[in-house]
Order: C-alpha cells, then sequence, then structure tokens
C-alpha cells in the first residue's frame, strides 16, 4: 500500500480541497496481510508447542479461512511455519522463527515495502521523480522504521510475559488449547 505522492493530481484526490487529503484515507501502514501474519506468528508462539489448525486460528483471530490460508502457505514457503496435514496435523512454528527480526518477518510480508509510491520507480508517476528531496527523506525514514524494528526478534516478543487480553484467552479456551 502507498501513500499517493502529494503531488499527483489522481481522480480521487483531484475534487478534493486542500485539507481535505486526510479524507481519503491513504496512510502509510502495513498490508493486512503482515498484519495477519504478525498476528498468527505471536498466537502460535503462544500455544507453543500445540499445533493448531487454521480454522482453529481463523476463529480466535476472526480472520477469514481462505486469507489466513494463503498466509499460512507464504510463511511455510519462507520457513517460517511448519505445517502437516492429517489427523495430528496442523501449523506450528519452525525453529528459526523466533531468531527471526520483526523486520525481517515485515520484509517476507511484504517485500517491496516502499513507503510511498516514489521510492519504487517503477510504481512512480509523480512529476518530480528523481529530481525531489523527499525521495531521500522518506528513504532514510524507511531505514530508520527497519532498523528499530530490527532490534527484537520474534522470541524477544514472545518472551515478553505480558498478560493475554481476557478476550484473546477466552477465544483459545473455547478451541479447547
Amino acid at each position: 500500500m502507498y501513500i499517493k505522492c502529494i503531488f499527483t493530481t489522481s481522480s480521487q484526490k483531484r475534487n478534493l480541497e486542500f485539507g481535505q487529503i486526510d479524507k481519503v484515507r491513504q496512510f502509510v501502514h502495513l498490508t493486512s496481510q503482515t498484519d495477519y501474519s504478525l498476528r498468527l506468528l505471536m498466537l502460535l508462539g503462544m500455544v507453543a508447542p500445540k499445533k493448531m489448525t487454521i480454522s482453529q486460528v481463523a476463529n480466535i483471530l476472526q480472520l477469514k479461512k481462505n486469507h489466513l490460508t494463503k498466509i499460512v502457505h507464504h510463511l511455510s514457503k519462507h520457513e517460517i511455519l511448519n505445517t502437516s496435514r492429517g489427523k495430528t496435523g496442523g501449523i506450528s512454528l519452525s525453529e528459526v522463527a523466533h531468531d527471526k527480526t520483526i523486520a525481517e518477518l515485515i520484509r517476507i510480508s511484504e517485500p517491496n515495502f516502499s513507503l510511498v509510491e516514489c521510492l519504487d520507480r517503477q510504481q512512480c508517476s509523480c512529476e518530480f521523480s528523481g529530481y525531489c528531496e523527499l525521495t531521500g527523506l522518506f528513504t532514510s525514514a524507511r531505514s530508520a522504521f527497519f532498523d528499530v524494528l530490527s532490534d527484537k526478534t520474534l522470541g524477544d516478543i514472545l518472551n515478553n510475559k505480558k498478560k493475554t487480553s481476557p478476550l484473546l484467552s477466552k477465544r483459545i479456551i473455547s478451541e479447547n488449547l
């Protein structure tokens, strides 16, 4: 997801008055796939070493099974999750998952994370492309973002023994985990 360059005249923004751009709701944020991936990894870490089914995860996290299936496939392809079929099958964290930084996990879900469209030369439609001082600032901001997220691993997050939300605990218990 990109924030449209502030200098574009997209049809969505063309009719807005100055100061109303925020109504378009194009914020810099991680994709839902990344958000759901991180939630999935934290949940699996909470119940480890137990395995979970996609249906259980979908019920607990209130996500659609088909979207979750794609995420599980993607993370298992990158060896973050172990998956197995059958009566005793399910999904669980791989051994290497704990050592991955949050930055690495985000890059797995969003390999082309560009923050704004001008950082992705192929996607940029800005008239100032190549001549704008903001590009350097946004590049530095993206680097700082990933530097902070490189300081913590999934294992660090999972080892933080803060209380689980009562709602999440109730959902986990309802799935007999």
